[in-house]
């Protein structure tokens, strides 16, 4: 009887150690942890843009409290559907973290027509791994007119008069 004793206090002690074991090796902020995240954020959104909740699962509580998955799936797939002239595709360039490395922004580059284009997102570690703070375009719905008011215009393209008279 004594023996089953020890052996179930040392059972209930080896637990004890590994539950100790996973709790200090819990991922820890750090700017290695935040830059695979930004590459995965990246890949993301370079690459699954037709599954938008591979993205949601990436973005911070406090966007997801704004815009459901599947009201972030629809107006993501609505969005992406406009004619736009330069695709939305990042590439990864750097980190800079606070100094408690609980918020910090990540800069990349936009493959664009124009050279030059960045976007620098914003992110915030919380349960346990490093989210991002985007497309609040999508959360507040502006991005339905974002191309209301465009100057731009294929008019001086055409000669009208031509195209009203039947002349090409």
């Amino acid at each position: 009887m004594m023996k089953h004793r020890y052996f179930i206090g040392f059972l209930f002690f080896l637990l004890l150690v590994a539950c100790l074991i996973i709790v200090m090796h819990q991922r820890q902020p750090s700017k290695q942890r935040a830059e695979q995240r930004a590459m995965l954020f990246a890949d993301a959104v370079n690459y699954s843009y037709n599954e938008p909740d591979k993205i949601y699962e990436l973005m911070a509580s406090s966007f997801k409290e704004k815009m459901s998955e599947s009201e972030f799936s629809e107006a993501f797939t609505k969005e992406r559907s406009y004619p736009y002239l330069t695709p939305l595709f990042i590439n990864f360039r750097e980190c800079k973290l606070s100094d408690n490395l609980y918020y910090g922004t990540a800069f990349y580059s936009q493959a664009a027509r124009l050279p030059g284009m960045k976007q620098e997102i914003k992110f915030v570690y919380e349960n346990g791994d490093y989210y991002f703070q985007w497309f609040d375009d999508l959360a507040d719905g502006s991005y339905l007119t974002k191309f209301d008011n465009i100057t731009y215009s294929l008019d001086m393209y055409f000669d009208h008069d031509a195209l009203a008279k039947g002349k090409n």
